[in-house]
């Protein structure tokens, strides 16, 4: 037997461990707040969406300006806000999809400090 074809028959038959990693996390809104009034929350778009739960909400706006506003609730209803004007921070907002993991984070005097937006295969597409 030639090397090329025991090389595509150990992949064949290894086929699925090359499937791809499913995140485990419910994607559920995850709101941390600290003492001082600083904090951070995270939530996977698609699975939100997608998800049994119907209060939950996080999402940003900007404007032509680069005013961005970020607001979340969590089902307990938990809601946090932030606000800046920053031309980097509204540029993150312009790469949201409904796939992807988002994380912002906030000082004690309410401002958006970072804004982070990972695309992954891991994460639930929205449906519907």
């Amino acid at each position: 037997m030639k090397k090329s074809s025991i090389l595509a028959l150990a992949l064949c038959a290894t086929g699925a461990a090359f499937a791809g990693s499913k995140s485990t996390a419910t994607g559920n809104v995850t709101i941390a707040k600290s003492a001082d009034g600083s904090g951070a929350v995270t939530g996977m778009l698609g699975a939100i969406y997608n998800g049994p739960l119907m209060k939950q909400y996080i999402g940003c706006q900007r404007d032509d300006s680069d005013n961005v506003l970020c607001l979340a609730l969590d089902e307990s209803d938990t809601w946090v806000s932030c606000s800046v004007k920053s031309a980097f921070l509204a540029q993150s907002i312009s790469s949201f999809s409904p796939d992807a993991r988002v994380t912002i984070t906030w000082n004690s005097a309410g401002k958006c400090t970072r804004i982070q937006v990972v695309h992954s295969s891991e994460y639930q597409d929205k449906q519907g």
